[in-house]
C-alpha cells in the first residue's frame, strides 16, 4: 500500500538535531528522511522530491544558502519549500535565506509548537499550490481544447461557405447555361432553312445559267452577257451565305455544347485544346458580328502540359469570357486607331509542380486604375448595356476559384494591355 504521508527531508550536519526534529515530524504523523550531508541531500531531494525541506545554515563544506540555491536552480526541486533552521537571529542572515528562496526561518533551539505550526502552515500553502497549478494545468488544457474547437469551427465554417459558393456558383451557369442553350436551340432552326435555300438558290443558279446557255441563239448578245453576270454574282452571293451560315451552324453546336451541366464530375482534360477551341469559338463568333475584324493569335502552348482533372464545360465557360473581354478590347482599340494598330491576343500555358499556369494577354484600351479592384464584382462593366451585363468576370472568378481551387489575378496598364493569369491545381 503507498505511504499517503506527506514527506519531509531533514538536511543538518548535527546527529542530536536531526533526531529531535524527527522525534517532533513522526509524532505529528509525518513521514521523515534526514541528512547529515548537503551533497546527499539534493541527490535524495532530485531523486524523491520531497514535500518540504527542513534545512540547517551552517554546515561544513557547503552551507545551507548553497544547498537552496541548488535546489532551486533545478527544474526538478525549484518548488519544493525550503525551511531555514539556525542558531543565526540576525536580520541579515534571515533576509539572505529569504533571497535565496527560503520560505520560513526557524532559529535554534527549537520549540516542538513552532516547529510544527510552521511545518503545517507551510505544507498547507504547498498543497493548496500544487492545487491551483493542477487547475491551471486543466484551465490551460481547456483553453487549448476550445482553441482546437474553435479552429476547427472555423474550418467546417469556411468549408461551408466554399460550398455554398460552389453551390451559388453552379446555379448561375446553370441558368446561364440553359438559356444559352435555349437561345442556340431557337437560333438553330431558322439558320437550318437559311443553309438550306443558300443551297438550293445556289443550285438553281447553276440550273437557270445551264437553261440559259441552251436559249442563247435566241437572246440578245449584250441582254444575255447581262444575265449571266447578274447570275453568276446570285450565285456567288448564295455561296457566301451558305458559307457564313455553315460557320455559324458550328459556332452554335460549340455553344450548346458548352452550355451542357451534365459534367459535374471533374475529368482529366487538355487543357491545351480546351483553350484553343475557346478561341476559336470567340474569335469566329467576333468575325460574324464584323466581317472586318482581324487579329494576330500568338499561343504558346505547353508540349509538356499534363492532363488536368476540370469541370470541362465550367473551364470553358471561363476561358470563353475572358477571350471575350480580351477580343472587345482589341477591337475597340482598332476602331480608334485604324490601320497602325495591330490587335494581338497571346495566350500562353505553362506546366507547374502541382499545377498549370495559363496566361491571356491582350494590347487592348487596358483597365483605368478607379474599375481595377471592381472588375470580379457581380454586375459591374465598363462596357455599353447593349454589349455586356457584368456577371462573365464575376462568374469566370467564381469557376477558377471557388470551383477549382485555382487563382484569378489581373495585370494591367490603361491603354496598353491587360493580361489574365490564371493557375489551377492538378487535383482541385
Amino acid at each position: 500500500m503507498t505511504d499517503q504521508r506527506e514527506d519531509i527531508l531533514i538536511v543538518d550536519d548535527r546527529p542530536e538535531n536531526l533526531r529531535l526534529l524527527s522525534e517532533i515530524l513522526t509524532g505529528a504523523g509525518y513521514k521523515v528522511r534526514r541528512s547529515l550531508d548537503a551533497e546527499r541531500a539534493i541527490d535524495a531531494a532530485q531523486l524523491a522530491p520531497p514535500d518540504l525541506i527542513l534545512l540547517d545554515i551552517l554546515m561544513p563544506e557547503m552551507n545551507g544558502y548553497e544547498v537552496c540555491e541548488r535546489l532551486k536552480g533545478d527544474r526538478r526541486t525549484d518548488s519544493i519549500p525550503v525551511i531555514f533552521l539556525s542558531a543565526l537571529d540576525s536580520i541579515d542572515d534571515k533576509v539572505k535565506a529569504f533571497e535565496v528562496g527560503g520560505v520560513d526561518y526557524i532559529t535554534k533551539p527549537f520549540q516542538q509548537e513552532e516547529v510544527l505550526a510552521r511545518v503545517t502552515t507551510h505544507l498547507k500553502i504547498q498543497n493548496l499550490n500544487r492545487a491551483l497549478q493542477h487547475q491551471n494545468d486543466l484551465l490551460a488544457e481547456e483553453v487549448e481544447q476550445r482553441k482546437a474547437a474553435e479552429s476547427a469551427l472555423e474550418k467546417a465554417l469556411e468549408n461551408l461557405k466554399m460550398a455554398q459558393d460552389q453551390i451559388i456558383a453552379r446555379e448561375k451557369l446553370a441558368a446561364l447555361g440553359a438559356l444559352t442553350a435555349g437561345i442556340a436551340h431557337e437560333i438553330r432552326n431558322p439558320l437550318n432553312f437559311v443553309n438550306n435555300y443558300a443551297e438550293g438558290s445556289a443550285e438553281l443558279a447553276d440550273d437557270l445559267a445551264e437553261e440559259l446557255q441552251a436559249q442563247a441563239q435566241h437572246l440578245d448578245p449584250e441582254a444575255l452577257e447581262s444575265i449571266q453576270t447578274l447570275l453568276a454574282d446570285l450565285k456567288e452571293n448564295a455561296v457566301a451565305i451558305h458559307h457564313h451560315g455553315q460557320r455559324a451552324e458550328g459556332i452554335i453546336h460549340n455553344m450548346m455544347q458548352h452550355a451542357r451541366m451534365g459534367d459535374n464530375a471533374y475529368q482529366l482534360r487538355d487543357l491545351n485544346a480546351l483553350l484553343d477551341e475557346s478561341i476559336q469559338l470567340v474569335f469566329h463568333g467576333k468575325r460574324v458580328q464584323d466581317l472586318m475584324f482581324s487579329a494576330k493569335i500568338d499561343k504558346d502552348y505547353d508540349p509538356n502540359l499534363e492532363p488536368v482533372a476540370v469541370l470541362a464545360s465550367e473551364i470553358s465557360r471561363a476561358f470563353i469570357n475572358i477571350v471575350d473581354n480580351a477580343m472587345y478590347a482589341i477591337q475597340k482599340k482598332q476602331q480608334q486607331l485604324g490601320d497602325a494598330f495591330t490587335p494581338t491576343l497571346s495566350v500562353q500555358t505553362q506546366r507547374q509542380d502541382h499545377g498549370v499556369k495559363i496566361s491571356i494577354r491582350d494590347n487592348g484600351m487596358g483597365i483605368p486604375l478607379e474599375h481595377q479592384s471592381k472588375i470580379f464584382e457581380p454586375f459591374f462593366t465598363t462596357k455599353p448595356t447593349s454589349d455586356g451585363t457584368g456577371l462573365g468576370l464575376s462568374m469566370t472568378h467564381d469557376i477558377i476559384v471557388g470551383q477549382h481551387k485555382g487563382t484569378l489575378d489581373v495585370k494591367t496598364e490603361p491603354g496598353s494591355y491587360t493580361e489574365f493569369v490564371i493557375t489551377l491545381p492538378t487535383n482541385p
